[in-house]
């Protein structure tokens, strides 16, 4: 895709998200096999969103069942494969991308935020026009912190000005959307407003009293969709809970009531 018509499908752009609270919960399956997954959807009525990691993908893989869990989500709604997809070669992720596209319940992938420009172009690409599965970049993950991590791991010093620049490679590159969590939610809204089309999803979600686990830039469901979030990835404090339905439902609850307080 060249330049140009990178800037023109960015400017064509419409607003990317208008739907109602439940439909704005991901629930993370991070469970080690498919027997595990299948156990907690069938406890999760009020979900239509449901995460698949690396981690699940290769046990179901390995079990053979991948397909199994994938056929009984497919009712549901939505699927969000997180597997930071490698591009070393460029056809590897175009080939992966274009076995989702006719697969309109497959609705996010994610990228390997050290994929060189030419994959993401390429995954781009093979999508063609199908408006699925948009393609998202992690510009840094939720369990870094933006200051000794950031120094240690990229030499950097200014957070905002890392983010923005690795937000910009992926956009313009051909990506759909970012996952944000804590303030680079702010961050990233402000540099693309809800009219440019551009998806966040933000993982790091932790109710109020809930523990935050290994996220050191973590928010509410309330704070998350108030600074600008689309869709929020909730794993253990649904998982873990004795009742995961009722847990589902305050957090659908919450993000309901964050997006009726938000200006119009």
């Amino acid at each position: 895709m060249s330049t140009v018509a990178r800037r023109t499908e960015s400017q064509n752009r419409m607003p990317a998200v208008s739907e109602p609270a439940e439909d704005r919960l991901i629930v993370a399956l991070d469970v080690s096999t498919i027997d595990e997954a299948i156990s907690i959807v069938g406890k999760l009525d009020n979900v239509s969103f449901y995460k698949i990691g690396l981690r699940l993908y290769m046990a179901g893989a390995m079990s053979g069942k991948l397909k199994q869990l994938v056929d009984l989500l497919r009712p549901h709604g939505r699927i969000f494969f997180d597997l930071k997809f490698p591009g070393d070669i460029d056809t590897t992720i175009a080939t992966v991308v274009a076995d989702y596209k006719s697969s309109p319940h497959v609705k996010f992938l994610t990228l390997n935020e050290f994929m060189p420009l030419s994959s993401i172009r390429a995954a781009r690409l093979a999508r063609g026009d199908s408006p699925t599965p948009k393609l998202l970049m992690v510009p840094y993950l939720s369990h870094l912190d933006g200051t000794k991590d950031l120094q240690e791991l990229y030499a950097e010093q200014d957070f905002d000005t890392f983010l923005l620049t690795r937000a910009e490679r992926a956009m313009t590159n051909g990506c759909d959307g970012l996952i944000a969590s804590g303030d680079a939610i702010a961050l990233f809204r402000r540099a693309y407003p809800e009219s440019s089309g551009v998806v966040i999803v933000s993982p790091g979600i932790r109710p109020a009293g809930a523990s935050t686990d290994d996220h050191k830039r973590f928010t509410t469901p309330a704070e998350a969709i108030q600074l600008g979030a689309d869709y929020l990835v909730v794993g253990r404090p649904i998982l873990q809970d004795a009742n995961p339905r009722n847990a589902a439902a305050r957090i659908i609850d919450e993000i309901d009531g964050a997006l009726r307080a938000k200006p119009q």
